[in-house]
């Protein structure tokens, strides 16, 4: 792991992780600001499920909360950066 002089550790880039359908959708609803409650009932799953999955997520990427975990999303080219609401960059999980 690489140290950044002014913020300390650098995370390095999660290159082989690839989200599976349910992630799909969950991380497109956490780009376009649904609470866990919001896609539990949205996606039939229950609010605790929909927290493990963005744990995991978050995990995988390296990121502290939500607004990390889209971020990093972003900067991976996981999430497209050229449409509202957020989708998934289906030619970056090839």
């Amino acid at each position: 792991m690489e140290i950044d002089q002014n913020c300390g550790e650098v995370s390095q880039p999660v290159d082989d992780w690839v989200p599976n359908s349910i992630q799909v959708r969950i991380l497109e609803g956490v780009a376009a600001g649904f609470t866990s409650g919001r896609l539990s009932r949205e996606l039939y799953l229950s609010s605790k499920t929909i927290d493990y999955h963005i744990r995991v997520m978050s995990d995988k990427l390296q990121a502290p909360n939500r607004v990390a975990l889209i971020s990093r999303a972003f900067v991976l080219q996981i999430l497209r950066t050229d449409e509202w609401p957020p989708r998934i960059a289906w030619e970056a999980m090839d």
